[in-house]
């Protein structure tokens, strides 16, 4: 990927419209009527040989005609002469281009050849591409509308901390205009397209660098390099500028839609959600949770912790509030004596000081205003708590006046943050609205919405505070790996478990006999009870076919299981190539764990934890890492789990060996990184993790390489 210096692009002196139009309908006339209409002060150059002028403007017969400075050119021609014009631009130095029209790779072969020639021909002429099939680009702050559609009409953006990358025009731009309309400010707006050449992380980057943008927005329906967005994700977090993400394509009907809309490459979303968790991006669900987040975070009043106050005259809504906080994971924290002495001095014995603090509904009038601001200082006050909700409710005209007032005054005196729950109709809280936006306050729609939007600061203040290890590259061994086998192949269980001892992963006490030997005793060094495998590449599951025998007691026992499971495996699959009989120790005191690895196309190997045995198939409770990671990740990945306390020791079970659990999984994830160009999948099952120091151990392996 080409590094680009996007200040130009943001910031140009001038703009071409290439397709320059007298129509309305038209893509170049709405470019050409939105930068005039709203003012921008740079040089603005319609090209279309057709027209001496357009709109009172100098209209130009090509871009080499261009004598002043122009930085950006707007292309609003068929595909097959924008390649043409690309090589024009960079004759004339112009460094970046808006390729609005479609027809390339989505429309099919032809398509693709004409995507192709068109970077090509930018690659040779330094020209950088947004697009195509794209709406654009806006530099709200400059008034540069480089685009066409639903960007350049109205609700006009406002200036503010937000700059954001759309995938979709039209759903993306609607992800905007909500957030507009409930006062968010916005200083760059890029909608992105086919991202032939300039990509979504690459746009990411650019925010981060841009002393204006204090959060970061991206509508994401797949990224074509994972590794890279996690680094863009990454660059975002050192610099603590919020990374905001709505991903789409998260299911496998969104999947077929997302390729289809915008011939973008998705993955599996748990693994997006392990990458984002990864680099501290804050992950949004819809179009409601992400505006509401964007409100918080422009307050510029940073989350601290999970420790929370609500406080209103609702009963209902603080008893809904509660319901989403313990979903939220947020504590309704007790106050400090201090606090609660204030309290009762101030608001009415009839309702509750504790939290949820209930001052009823008839508590704010006038005559109450120096009390009820008296209550909020207190709370923001006390030490235990962290943020704090007012639920206003059906509040409005001069009750959700004076709650504003009251909200207003008590900002003075803390900086943590405050959101308001309202259903109020906008018509009847007109001036209680206007003073909570001058204050930033943001003001949202359900006591749910409140509880998610203060779990998102509180995670984002955790990203923040383990940023290092977020940030920070894990440092892979030097070791060199063992000799593979070579081409496509299955290592099996015997070759599989060498192989992961050998990078120090604790595996069973194996003994592998040649098949045709019989077994008369057991091996040296091993002790009864003990289980009886088959050894094959080309068999995978060997309890399907009767290939596995367990506690085995005696030799008797041994010499009958070596010759049942070879014969089971012979009759099930005549073909397989038979390595020989694994005779492997027996853990017993093992709770049954699988750790498994996939070499994803888009991020690369991707570790995947959960429970074994039965609870796999009925719980489905994985969790997923991106390899390689360390400790600390492996043990958040651990206590994600919906059963993790079962770790812990439940029902008179003994506390596992969480340590050596979190090591493995650690080990797994570098060897799989450092196999990143052979690895195809590993699945590691089952891992048995032993009480507390005890240890972890990997009794069965299967490792696919490409």
């Amino acid at each position: 990927m080409r590094k680009s210096d996007f200040s130009r692009m943001f910031n140009p002196r001038g703009i071409a419209i290439v397709g320059a139009s007298t129509e309305p309908t038209r893509p170049g006339a709405q470019t050409l009527f939105a930068l005039k209409r709203l003012g921008y002060r740079g040089g603005i150059f319609p090209v279309n040989p057709r027209y001496p002028e357009i709109q009172e403007t100098k209209c130009f017969a090509s871009v080499d005609d261009i004598s002043e400075a122009c930085d950006v050119a707007v292309i609003a021609l068929p595909a097959a002469q924008v390649a043409p014009v690309i090589e024009q631009c960079g004759r004339k130095g112009i460094g970046f281009a808006v390729v609005l029209g479609g027809g390339f790779r989505e429309d099919g072969p032809q398509g693709v050849l004409l995507e192709r020639n068109l970077l090509e021909t930018a690659r040779a002429g330094g020209v950088r591409i947004i697009g195509p099939n794209c709406l654009g680009f806006v530099n709200v702050q400059n008034r540069a509308y480089a685009g066409f559609g639903s960007i350049t009409r109205p609700p006009d953006l406002k200036p503010g901390p937000v700059s954001a990358v759309i995938q979709s025009g039209g759903f993306g731009n609607s992800l905007i205009v909500q957030a507009a309309l409930a006062g968010v400010g916005f200083q760059n707006l890029v909608a992105s397209g086919n991202e032939t050449d300039i990509k979504a992380t690459e746009l990411i980057r650019a925010f981060v660098d841009d002393p204006q943008t204090r959060i970061i927005l991206a509508y994401l329906e797949g990224v074509s390099d994972g590794r890279a967005f996690m680094s863009a994700a990454r660059y975002a977090l050192a610099a603590g500028k919020p990374l905001v993400v709505l991903k789409a394509g998260n299911t496998e009907q969104g999947l077929l839609a997302a390729a289809s809309h915008t011939a973008c490459m998705t993955c599996s979303y748990d693994i997006y959600r392990a990458a984002f968790k990864q680099c501290g991006v804050i992950e949004a669900h819809d179009i409601e949770d992400t505006v509401d987040y964007l409100q918080c975070l422009a307050t510029g009043r940073p989350g601290r912790g999970r420790s929370v106050a609500v406080m209103g005259g609702s009963g209902g809504a603080s008893v809904n509030f509660s319901d989403a906080a313990d979903h939220c994971d947020l504590a309704l924290t007790p106050f400090g004596h201090a606090t609660l002495a204030v309290l009762k001095d101030n608001l009415p014995s009839m309702g509750s000081t504790q939290n949820p603090i209930d001052y009823t509904a008839n508590f704010v009038t006038e005559a109450n205003t120096a009390r009820l601001v008296k209550a909020m200082d207190a709370v923001l006050a006390d030490p235990a708590i962290d943020q704090l909700g007012v639920l206003a409710a059906t509040a409005s005209g001069a009750s959700f006046r004076i709650i504003a007032q009251s909200v207003a005054q008590a900002l003075k005196k803390s900086d943590k943050p405050v959101m308001i729950f309202s259903s109020s109709q906008r018509e009847m809280s007109i001036e209680a609205l206007e003073i909570l936006a001058a204050e930033n306050v943001p003001v949202l729609r359900s006591p749910r919405r409140v509880a998610a939007a203060m779990g998102v600061l509180a995670d984002y203040a955790a990203s923040l505070q383990q940023r290092e290890r977020l940030i920070a590259e894990y440092p892979v061994s030097e070791r060199t790996l063992p000799k593979l086998p070579l081409g496509a192949v299955t290592m099996d269980e015997h070759a599989a478990k060498q192989l992961l001892s050998g990078f120090g992963v604790s595996v069973t006490h194996d003994t592998l006999l040649p098949v045709g030997i019989a077994a008369a005793s057991l091996p040296r060094g091993m002790a009864f009870p003990v289980a009886v495998k088959i050894v094959s590449k080309d068999i995978a599951h060997k309890t399907d076919i009767g290939a596995v025998r367990l506690n085995i007691a005696d030799d008797a026992q041994l010499a009958g299981a070596v010759t049942e499971v070879i014969a089971n495996a012979r009759k099930a699959a005549p073909g397989a190539q038979l390595s020989g009989v694994l005779v492997s120790e027996m853990v017993s005191d093992g709770m049954e764990t699988i750790i498994g690895v996939v070499n994803d196309p888009l991020f690369g190997p991707v570790v995947a934890f959960g429970l074994g045995g039965i609870f796999a198939e009925v719980l489905h409770d994985t969790t997923y890492r991106i390899a390689p990671f360390g400790i600390d990740t492996a043990r958040e990945m651990i206590s994600e789990l919906r059963a993790a306390a079962l770790f812990s020791g439940v029902r008179g079970q003994p506390q596992r060996d969480i340590d050596a659990l979190a090591k493995t999984l650690s080990t797994v994830s570098e060897l799989a990184w450092l196999m990143r160009d052979r690895i195809a999948e590993m699945d590691i099952n089952p891992v048995l993790v032993r009480p507390a120091g005890q240890g972890a151990i990997a009794a069965d392996a299967l490792i696919v390489l490409k």
